[in-house]
């Protein structure tokens, strides 16, 4: 992306018209300390990203986001990953919203790294670049022209509404970025603002969890972007009689080698280059670099499978349903996540240092892996697996796993399932003298009226204490997204007896295409100790 100079020398770039070019070249020159008054864009933010911002190119759902905040009061937007989300609310709204309509924006996300490093990010290189033009002032959270004309980001506690309380403006835009993992009290306290005929307010997110605001939202009204409407990746894909988008058979030889495996970039056939290149001329289009590709996608396809749960939302841009029967449902996840991210981890390790660890481990028996989780107070820190190799070792290796934890993170109690070759590895850790129980899920639950065994019950346990926000997950990097369908695709049934009852894992192993060993380990960890009051560790 390329933008003018200070001593207003234009760029040649594919995108600029010559009508564009003189736009540019006035709307850069003459300018006071106070900068140029762009308020004759208002209700023209293509316009003004093209000629004040000097953006060669815009995608077609960028330019429909960009008329939807323009038009409506309200704009859902559920996106793939990598097509732009941070990009058009940060570079082109914010500074939209500032200069050309001169009103009051207000973002926030989740987390303090989302507001700050990626949606904010965006708002100060676009403001940086052409705050020669645009006068007023900018921080790390902020730009403001004036007290009416001004934008600024925040993050809020998950059940705090207070973020948005009295605000109350006449042209005002509120941002939801990665709207998905908004809590119901920050998203009413948001609605609640729109009072006014030219408010308006963007929820833009991957559709990661249905039962969230957003996704209630989205029900409403939305628009939809999947990774295929992309030029970075459009010209290499068809849809086919089964509704997935495939690389088109006459492009797959120049593109994977004879194992199936992608081929590096610079190893495209020329039939493949001259497709992209013939398809980006032909819509007057460009590659944009950072944005989805066709190696991410084919990644994903090999890594998680079509259908998938990552798949439908990262790809296809479609919340992933949530059974009524999850044992877990994914927004259960992701809300314990923004719980986590509210403090910094250093702030949640004083918060509970008097709390011993705790450890879950799930022994695999040759077929499955281990795993194991380590759990903190109300604090879910880590999970990983390992492979097993089918030998007399196996138990020894899973006892290795919990050792060194331990060695890394302190001594505290182990709780681990205890039958078959569970128990193997049980005994193991019990002669290292560390404190560890065997759980085994088949015996009696102490509340026998309700649960058939105690797998249900300590499996409900948790969903409960989840659904109360009352734990916190920490960020697990390649296990996030492994545990959250371990729980959402472990489904729970009713007996005959109106007891809930876990389903055979055999049906749950069929679901996921695996077992899920992350899922069982975590739940281990956590009743790894005698009962725990949650509300006491938070």
């Amino acid at each position: 992306m390329r933008h003018l100079s200070k001593n207003g020398s234009t760029p040649k770039k594919v995108g600029y018209t010559p009508k564009t070019v003189a736009i540019l070249r006035r709307n850069s020159l003459e300018l006071s300390s106070k900068g140029r008054n762009f308020s004759h864009y208002e209700g023209k933010p293509v316009e003004f990203a093209y000629e004040v911002l000097g953006i060669p190119y815009l995608t077609p759902d960028v330019i429909a986001i960009l008329h939807s905040v323009r038009d409506n009061k309200v704009t859902n937007v559920q996106a793939s990953h990598g097509i732009g989300k941070s990009h058009v609310s940060g570079s082109v709204l914010i500074p939209y919203w500032v200069f050309a309509v001169q009103g009051l924006c207000i973002t926030t996300a989740p987390t303090e790294r989302q507001v700050k490093q990626i949606l904010w990010s965006e708002a100060r290189k676009s403001y940086g670049l052409n705050k020669y033009k645009f006068g007023g002032r900018s921080g790390e959270l902020f730009i403001k022209l004036n007290e009416d004309a001004r934008s600024f980001g925040f993050t809020s506690r998950s059940t705090d509404s207070n973020g948005f309380q009295g605000i109350h403006k006449d042209k005002l835009l509120l941002i939801e970025d990665e709207a998905c993992g908004i809590s119901p009290e920050i998203d009413e306290g948001a609605d609640s603002c729109l009072v006014g005929s030219n408010n308006r307010m963007l929820r833009i997110g991957n559709p990661l969890a249905d039962g969230t605001p957003f996704a209630q939202a989205c029900k409403r009204s939305h628009i939809r972007i999947p990774a295929w409407t992309h030029p970075n990746v459009a010209w290499a894909y068809r849809e086919e009689s089964d509704g997935i988008h495939r690389i088109k058979p006459e492009l797959q030889e120049y593109l994977f080698d004879d194992q199936g495996k992608m081929l590096d970039r610079e190893n495209w056939g020329k039939t493949a280059q001259a497709t992209r290149s013939e398809y980006l001329a032909r819509v007057g289009a460009f590659e944009i670099k950072g944005a989805i590709s066709v190696e991410w996608i084919e990644n994903a396809r090999i890594k998680y499978g079509e259908g998938s749960a990552f798949w439908e939302s990262r790809v296809e841009a479609r919340f992933p349903l949530d059974s009524g029967q999850s044992i877990i449902p994914r927004r259960y996840f992701l809300m314990a996540r923004v719980k986590f991210d509210q403090l910094t981890p250093s702030e949640w390790s004083g918060k509970l240092k008097r709390h011993k660890p705790r450890y879950g481990l799930d022994v695999g028996d040759g077929g499955d892996d281990h795993a194991l989780s380590r759990w903190q107070g109300s604090v879910l820190w880590s999970v990983r697996s390992q492979p097993t190799l089918g030998d007399e070792l196996d138990t020894g290796r899973a006892a290795a796993m919990v050792t060194a934890d331990i060695k890394q993170h302190g001594s505290g109690t182990v709780g681990v399932d205890n039958v078959g070759v569970g128990a193997g590895a049980l005994d193991i850790i019990k002669r290292e003298r560390v404190y560890a129980r065997g759980i085994r899920w088949g015996l009696a639950a102490k509340d026998k009226e309700r649960f058939a065994n105690l797998k249900a019950e300590q499996f409900w346990e948790v969903r409960e204490a989840l659904e109360k926000r009352e734990l916190a997950i920490a960020p697990l990097g390649d296990y996030e997204e492994e545990l959250m369908e371990d729980w959402a695709n472990t489904f729970y049934e009713e007996t005959a007896k109106g007891q809930i009852k876990i389903e055979d894992k055999a049906k749950t192993k069929q679901r996921l295409g695996r077992s899920p060993n992350c899922g069982d380990a975590a739940i281990y960890g956590y009743h790894a100790s005698p009962p725990i009051n949650p509300l006491l560790l938070t």
